[in-house]
């Protein structure tokens, strides 16, 4: 039907035979047709528009507005007519809704039309932990080498081959009977044809090597070992690096295989071309290469770079090597022959004619805190002659550090009275040193030589060694019949001042031999008797308690300390506690008086010991080192120089049917022996989950619940509020029988215009507290973790740390408990908090 008026068409309407007899009828049809389309004042006469237009009324897009109630009553009576979307869009979608009714996609139409949104649904059943589930697969591939070759044979007609890919003149290399072609044929790209000038001769061998081949090409196809036989499908394939070379992984079903893969044999693959149906043969070779060389005997004298022959194998290409490595003769082992006493763990092991910190840098990495065998706390005095030098005997108060003399210190304070002191704890004899840095070779074992324990007293650091105390004492023969509490006296030997020492054996096997003797508290003038448990009563045999002692002093009789609470007489006392044994003629010591282990002695003129026992004897017992010396430390090459460390393989060779023989005589002392290790072509790769399902310890899964993580429960996340869509999605799309829940999606953008944004970085701290000393590059720490901090990447190599508001960068980590850092510390500070800034 045409839009055209009807008044002009009536003349071509008409039979010639009317339009020529009768033309007043004619005019009388245009006249009332016209009449029927015009407007007559304010009648309009439009039936003949109305006619035109009702083909019309069933196009939504064109009478949606005339009829929308009646289409939303017949079509869409449960959709809200004030929608936002094109209401006729809407109305001819909604057949598409109501047959994908229950379905994720009935989802997604829905929210598009009503509110032009995406939503997504999640199933919460995807998450529940199935026992026994999950994906387990093992698979099986046939390694090959990038050298791909599609092969044909010469009939001595034929001059055309077939590629089995596009490729140009350059692409491809061509073999004739294994000899290069260089001239003599022409590539055809886009028709993937090989065209010789003069025709192969007859059973002539051609190969065309390809230098990228696509491996998709041989997907779902067969491949055959051209040795074996063994054929299987092909699943997939890809992509790898052996020593630097790419080489491809054909993954292929195991279900399908037939026979077993020789190793190093090469394999065929045909493919249809799709064009011409036309047979193509390809041939891949099996990767068999040298994959590794263990190395059994280092030999000496050997240079990096050396040649590495590598013979035999059946190799269809022999494998490359060199000498990559070799020990250098640097000292690699320090061995502690013995620990001496007074050391702590951090402190400088120095070598003896080397500038500190250069070619060889070491550390007490290890010392032995029992006490067993020496001290492992040390307690000294921290005032200094040198820090008061400008107070006068007559002044008032003298300043001394300790605060125990109200008012100061004068001439009338006894000096033990404004003593500080501090104790020096976790010391022992050295069990382990750290080789830090390593970088020249010794012609002989070198001396070294470590830094005693250290203390600060008012700013300077200073060392153990300097106080001059005894500090072990090596039991030579253990004797027999000795008591806990026989006496140890030691004499000076000739031009010997120390004083002070003073020991006593703590310890005895069953028969009275010496296992164990400690050094105490310098001793007074007499002896003493006690009474156990049965009073507090200390009586004197040539004693002088009041000279000698004041109440508060703490004494040590047997091998017990106590307390004196009142002083009677020179030869009886009172304690604060009562001994736990009787003691009749027992030496009596005195804290405080001097260092535990004297004070003055000196390494080259150590005092002899005498043991004093009533029924003792054999006994040989002698001072065996300082406090803060005695240490004997070895360095040592643990291999001799150019042995053999590492062998790299600049070329892994191809086609190995056995291990190769590695030959290393024409190097070196020729005594290094090492085998080869080859990567077998066909390999069964370990087993491996590809989903979680049935893992416990898979952080995704969870327990099956009675209502959200079950089976018919599903989550509809999106921008739109759940009140808006709540009755018409379960009316319209919600599958029966399923639970309904709804996230709401937050997307909010925020105007970046000016605005201005702080970084603030929370500082990060290590556990347990840490020491620094001036002029020393060590930390020390106390409880610290930091080998665990660098295996978690909280402290590693680079991190910058403060230490007392002083920041450096980490040099080494060691030990739990050592750490290096750039350059030294400009002042002691202990028990600190170590920071982390970078």
């Amino acid at each position: 039907m045409t839009d055209q008026a009807t008044s002009l068409l009536i003349n071509s309407q008409l039979p010639e035979f009317v339009r020529e007899e009768h033309p007043n009828f004619i005019a009388f049809l245009e006249a009332y047709y016209e009449y029927l389309e015009n407007k007559q004042g304010t009648q309009l006469n439009d039936l003949v528009t109305k006619s035109k237009q009702a083909r019309y009324f069933t196009d939504v897009d064109s009478s949606v507005a005339d009829f929308e109630e009646n289409f939303f009553n017949t079509y869409a009576n449960l959709f809200p007519q004030d929608v936002s979307v094109d209401k006729s869009v809407l109305l001819k979608s909604v057949l598409p809704l109501y047959l994908a009714k229950g379905n994720e996609k009935s989802f997604k139409l829905l929210f598009r039309l009503l509110y032009n949104e995406e939503v997504e649904i999640l199933k919460p059943k995807t998450n529940v932990l199935k026992l026994s589930s999950g994906n387990w697969i093992i698979e099986n591939n046939f390694r090959a080498s990038q050298d791909v070759y599609s092969t044909y044979t010469g009939n001595g007609t034929g001059k055309t081959f077939k590629l089995a890919q596009i490729a140009a003149y350059d692409d491809v290399t061509v073999y004739v009977n294994d000899i290069e072609q260089t001239s003599g044929y022409a590539v055809k790209k886009e028709l993937r044809k090989l065209v010789f000038t003069t025709a192969p001769a007859n059973n002539s061998v051609i190969k065309v090597l390809y230098d990228t081949f696509n491996f998709v090409l041989l997907t779902n196809r067969k491949i055959i070992g051209k040795t074996s036989g063994a054929y299987a499908l092909i699943e997939k394939v890809t992509q790898r690096t052996v020593n630097g070379v790419p080489a491809y992984e054909i993954y292929v079903n195991s279900k399908t295989l037939v026979g077993e893969f020789e190793n190093g044999e090469s394999a065929t693959v045909s493919i249809i071309d799709p064009e011409d149906d036309t047979l193509i043969t390809i041939e891949i070779l099996g990767l068999s290469n040298l994959s590794g060389i263990t190395i059994l005997n280092g030999g000496s004298s050997y240079n990096v770079g050396d040649t590495v022959v590598i013979t035999g194998g059946g190799a269809s290409e022999d494998a490359q090597a060199i000498v990559s490595e070799v020990f250098s003769g640097f000292v690699n082992k320090v061995t502690a022959v013995f620990g001496g006493a007074g050391f702590k763990v951090g402190s400088n092991v120095n070598v003896v004619g080397l500038a500190a910190n250069t070619a060889l840098v070491l550390a007490i990495d290890g010392v032995d805190t029992s006490g067993q065998n020496t001290a492992n706390s040390f307690t000294v005095n921290t005032d200094r002659i040198a820090d008061l030098a400008t107070i006068n005997i007559s002044d008032a108060n003298y300043g001394f550090t300790s605060s125990v003399i109200p008012g100061g210190e004068n001439a009338n304070t006894k000096l033990v009275d404004a003593f500080s002191f501090t104790t020096i704890t976790s010391i022992g004899a050295i069990t382990n040193v750290a080789i830090l840095f390593s970088n020249t070779t010794f012609a002989t074992v070198p001396t070294l030589d470590a830094d005693s324990a250290q203390y600060t007293a008012n700013s300077t650091t200073h060392f153990v060694l300097s106080s001059g105390s005894l500090g072990r004492i090596a039991i030579n023969n253990a004797g027999n019949g000795y008591q806990i509490g026989d006496e140890l006296s030691f004499s000076n030997k000739q031009m010997q001042f120390g004083i002070g020492a003073a020991a006593a054996i703590t310890n005895v096997s069953s028969n009275g031999a010496i296992t164990q003797v400690e050094f105490q508290p310098s001793r007074i003038v007499g002896t003493a008797n006690t009474f156990g448990t049965t009073n507090v009563t200390v009586i004197g045999t040539n004693t002088l308690f009041q000279t000698a002692l004041r109440v508060g002093d703490r004494i040590m009789i047997n091998n017990e300390s106590r307390f004196i609470n009142t002083i009677t007489s020179n030869t009886s006392l009172n304690v604060n506690v009562n001994f736990s044994k009787a003691s009749t003629n027992k030496p009596i010591g005195k804290h405080g008086q001097h260092l535990i282990g004297g004070q003055n002695y000196v390494a080259d003129k150590l005092p002899t010991i005498t043991v004093s026992s009533s029924n003792g004897a054999n006994a040989n017992l002698t001072v065996s080192s300082l406090m803060g010396d005695g240490e004997s430390l070895s360095g040592q090459s643990t291999s001799p120089l150019g042995q053999i460390l590492n062998i790299r393989i600049t070329a892994g060779g191809f086609g190995y049917e056995f291990p190769p023989q590695i030959v290393l005589t024409g190097s070196g002392d020729g005594t290094a022996q090492a085998n080869g290790v080859i990567e077998s072509t066909y390999v069964t790769i370990p087993g491996r989950w590809t989903t979680s399902e049935g893992i416990l310890s898979a952080s995704e899964r969870v327990v099956q619940g009675r209502e959200y993580y079950v089976d018919y429960s599903y989550v509809l996340s999106s921008s739109v509020e759940f009140r808006k869509f709540k009755e018409i999605f379960k009316n319209l799309v919600h599958p029966a029988g399923f639970i309904q829940y709804a996230e709401y999606k937050i997307d909010e953008t925020i105007a970046a215009n000016n605005l201005s944004t702080t970084l603030v970085v929370p500082a990060k701290t290590i556990s347990g507290t840490v020491n620094v000393f001036t002029g020393n590059i060590f930390v020390t720490g106390t409880n610290t973790k930091f080998n665990i901090s660098n295996t978690n990447n909280v402290l590693t190599i680079g991190t910058q740390i403060a230490v007392n508001s002083e920041i450096r960068t980490v040099n080494s980590i060691f030990s739990n408990g050592v750490i290096t850092v750039s350059s030294a510390f400009t002042q002691t500070a202990n028990d600190q908090t170590l920071v982390i800034i970078t």
